[in-house]
Formats: C-alpha cells, structure tokens, sequence
C-alpha cells in the first residue's frame, strides 16, 4: 500500500505533506500569528496630575540707598520682607534719590537717576504690592514742593495700578535726631498719601540711637540695621495684609 502511487507522487510522499500542512496551519493560528498583534497601552489609572505652583505675588520696593541696600553687604530690607511673605520682589530703590532729588553715579551707581515719579516707568508687569520708602534727601526742600510731588507720584501710581495694595513708609533717618522739619515733612507725606487712598505706615526710627546698625560710613545701615528695619516694616505691614 506504502509503496502506491497517487496521481504520480509515492504514498509516502503525500502523507508527509498533508502533515506539514497541518504543523504550518496549527502554528499560524497559535503562537506565530500572536506575534503579529499590536500591543495597546493602558495608563495607570491612579496617575496623578502634574501640580503647576501658583505665581508669587509681585511686589515692587521704590525708595533711595536705604531701600538699594547701600552699606548691607548685600543684605536690603525689602528683599527680607519679600521672603517673609513669599512675595517675588523687585527693588528700584536708587541711592541719592528722593520725591524731587536725583542723583549721579557717587550715589545710586547710574550716570543719572531719576526722582521717584521717574522710577515708577521702570516697574514691569502687574504689581500686587508697592511700597515706596524715602524721602530723607529731601529734606531741606521747600515741604510744599515736596508735598506736590508726592502727590504727583501717589496717583500716578494709584491710576497706573488700582488693583494693587500701595503702602508709604514715614521717611526714615540714622542714629542721630531728626532734623527739625522732619515732623512737618512726614505730615506732608502722609496726607499726600491718605488723599490718594494709599496706606501710609509709621514704623517710627528704628535707628536713632543705635550707632552699632550703622555701616562705617555712619549713615547707611549695616546687615543689622537691614534687619532691624525689615522687622519694624513687618510689624506696621502685617496687620494691613491680615484678612
């Protein structure tokens, strides 16, 4: 029977076909057509959404060398109220600089250095928080000369921003006393500030008295004094930004 043959080809022969047929079909249908499969991609389904931290408040500082940080050794009060409150700060204060004062490389480190009301077309974007401190070079002024550039400047800065919360320091001085017309002069100051609703702040003279806040050059306060002023800023301050 082996030995027959069927349509020209040996019995043998076509037995060993049909079964590599069958291995091939058996093969295809298991494992090697798996292969061909393409795996789909299932995401965990706990995966947590990336937290994206909000943006620090932006809060900008105008003033003169005591506000620049002139005699800190790179310690500036408004960057230590800034930390303390989280906030991203950008200091334009300029030495030598005041309401109506301008000032020249010996003093603020520019060829020229514009008043106050100058200052304010350096701050960029939208403030939440401005805080202008000064006013000590001008004293010797005539107040009411003074007075009108405060003025000036308050609501500028309160048209420019009425969203922001603006707060004006009582200028401040060394250890010595203040001059005489420092009374008048700061009343000046707080009704220039009250009258354009901003929030006038007396943290009083942190310095007077106190020769060891000095820097060597006896007017510019040292890393101490820096500190000692940010900590008179932030008592008057905090209770403004209390909700």
């Amino acid at each position: 029977m082996l030995g027959r043959d069927v349509g020209g080809m040996p019995l043998w022969a076509l037995t060993l076909v049909i079964v590599a047929v069958v291995a091939i079909a058996a093969f295809l249908s298991s494992g090697g057509a798996a292969r061909g499969k393409i795996p789909q991609y299932t995401p965990p389904g706990d995966a947590a959404a990336p937290t994206i931290p909000a943006p620090m408040p932006l809060a900008v500082f105008i003033g003169d060398s005591y506000t620049q940080g002139a005699g800190g050794g790179g310690v500036r009060w408004p960057t230590l109220v800034g930390e303390a409150h989280g906030w991203d700060v950008d200091n334009l204060g300029l030495g030598g600089t005041g309401y109506i004062r301008t000032s020249d490389a010996n003093s603020c480190g520019r060829a020229y250095c514009g008043s106050y009301g100058q200052t304010i077309e350096e701050i960029i974007g939208s403030p939440t928080y401005i805080v202008v401190s000064g006013g000590r070079n001008d004293v010797g002024l005539p107040t009411a000369d003074v007075a009108a550039a405060a003025d000036a400047l308050f609501g500028e800065l309160r048209d420019r921003y009425p969203d922001a919360m603006i707060f004006v320091m009582a200028p401040w001085f060394d250890d010595d006393p203040p001059p005489p017309s420092a009374g008048e002069f700061a009343q000046a100051i707080q009704a220039a500030a009250l009258e354009n609703q901003l929030v006038y702040l007396d943290s009083g003279q942190p310095l007077f008295g106190r020769a060891d806040l000095l820097s060597e050059d006896g007017v510019h306060p040292n890393a101490a004094g820096y500190q000692a002023l940010a900590a008179a800023v932030t008592a008057v301050l905090d209770p403004q930004l209390a909700p």
